[in-house]
């Protein structure tokens, strides 16, 4: 009798053991995850004319998961003056340059389905930030 009760207490140990995990593992993933004040946004989608932080960009044309139904659109967007950017999509590597004003355009294409549009700025000081939306191609929009 006496190893039954202690089996029972070692299974009851292990038992709680793996539900204080478990509890533990879904608050950590259900808690919202603070970011550091000094990194940049990796999808900032604001559609303002001007960046939120000193090294980030903004989008201006597309927002963030659009539905565009032409296959080649201007990407609009601003960021600090003179800086290089790297524009990377599923058809294209376009590298440009920002006006003295921070905004940046470049024409880039689009393939069917999910486009991810990646931007690597380098700017005067030679920081780097970098952001990336997503926009879908569709030929025929549902009604």
């Amino acid at each position: 009798m006496r190893k039954e009760v202690i089996l029972a207490v070692i299974i009851g140990v292990i038992l709680g053991g793996v539900i204080l995990y478990g509890i533990n593992m879904a608050n950590n993933a259900a808690a919202p995850v603070q970011t550091d004040s000094r990194t940049t946004e990796t999808d900032d989608t604001s559609s303002t004319d001007t960046p939120k932080e000193q090294n980030s960009t903004s989008f201006i044309y597309p927002q963030d998961h659009a539905v565009i139904t032409e296959s080649k659109i201007t990407l609009k967007g601003v960021t600090k003056p003179n800086s290089n950017i790297a524009i990377i999509t599923e058809a294209d590597n376009i590298i440009t340059t920002s006006d003295s004003d921070g905004n940046y355009s470049s024409p880039i294409n689009l393939i069917n389905g999910e486009n991810t549009i990646s931007v690597t700025i380098v700017d005067p000081t030679l920081s780097t930030s970098s952001a990336s939306i997503t926009v879908i191609y569709t030929q025929n929009i549902p009604e």
